[in-house]
């Protein structure tokens, strides 16, 4: 994708770790002047020792972070191509378990902030921007366990479409990703809890045989809206990155 983003601006949160980690690589190791995102400085910092990239450790879910993120950006770039939202946290609770307090942190996590990066981006938004926010493909199909996590992901969706209506001038997405191992995406997950949902995943046809790898899921995303941008006429307003293959069963 070397020739579609040379030179690009792109800002990507959520690079600290899995999926964000690879696609931040991939776009720097194409020639795009990136900067990486992340809570973790030590995650950050090693990514900057493999690929040629700036990077901000930072919480989107603090008041002023966003706007910071934002302006550091704009300082080394000047302006932003292509911005990338994977940052997310997904809790294994059951409703009836989770507190006031557990779902304002999923939803400050992977509505709020995320939003509020976009809020403050805007301005600095250069012409024929995307703006892409990974979605889960648990939207629509509640999951036991994952319903706060699912419901936060149905609202940054929607968010997204609001996002496309009250500014048409800049492109919008939503990237469903399905089944992938090797993320932070079940670092809470365990106990009981974790095996009645398996089973209760598998039951409903909710979980693949096959599982991707975040390496090939951030390559796949970095590419496609590499492709995307350089299409500026396209708008790629919904699509899916999922394993291939059955579904798992019981046997």
């Amino acid at each position: 994708m070397e020739s579609e983003i040379q030179g690009c601006s792109v800002l990507v949160v959520g690079a600290s770790a899995g999926i964000g980690r690879s696609a931040a690589k991939s776009f720097a190791a194409a020639g795009a002047n990136v900067m990486a995102v992340g809570r973790r400085e030590e995650n950050l910092r090693s990514l900057a020792d493999e690929v040629a990239l700036k990077w901000c450790a930072a919480d989107i879910t603090e008041p002023n972070e966003p706007a910071r993120i934002i302006a550091e950006t704009i300082r080394e770039f000047g302006g932003i191509d292509i911005l990338v939202n994977v940052a997310a946290v997904s809790p294994m609770v059951l409703l009836s378990q989770a507190s006031p307090e557990a779902l304002l942190s999923v939803f400050n996590s992977n509505v709020v902030g995320p939003s509020q990066v976009c809020r403050s981006a805007l301005a600095h938004l250069n012409q024929n921007a995307i703006v892409a926010f990974v979605s889960s493909e648990t939207v629509g199909r509640p999951r036991r366990g994952l319903v706060p996590y699912g419901a936060s992901k149905a609202a940054l969706e929607e968010l997204v479409n609001g996002w496309r209506v009250e500014n048409p001038e800049f492109r919008f997405a939503t990237v469903r990703v399905g089944a992938t191992i090797g993320t932070d995406f079940g670092r809470d997950f365990g106990g009981d809890l974790l095996g009645e949902c398996l089973n209760d995943w598998i039951k409903g046809g909710h979980l693949s045989a096959n599982m991707m790898n975040p390496g090939d899921v951030g390559e796949a995303l970095a590419e496609t809206l590499a492709i995307g941008f350089l299409h500026p006429t396209v708008e790629l307003t919904d699509f899916s990155l999922r394993p291939p293959g059955p579904l798992a069963d019981l046997g």
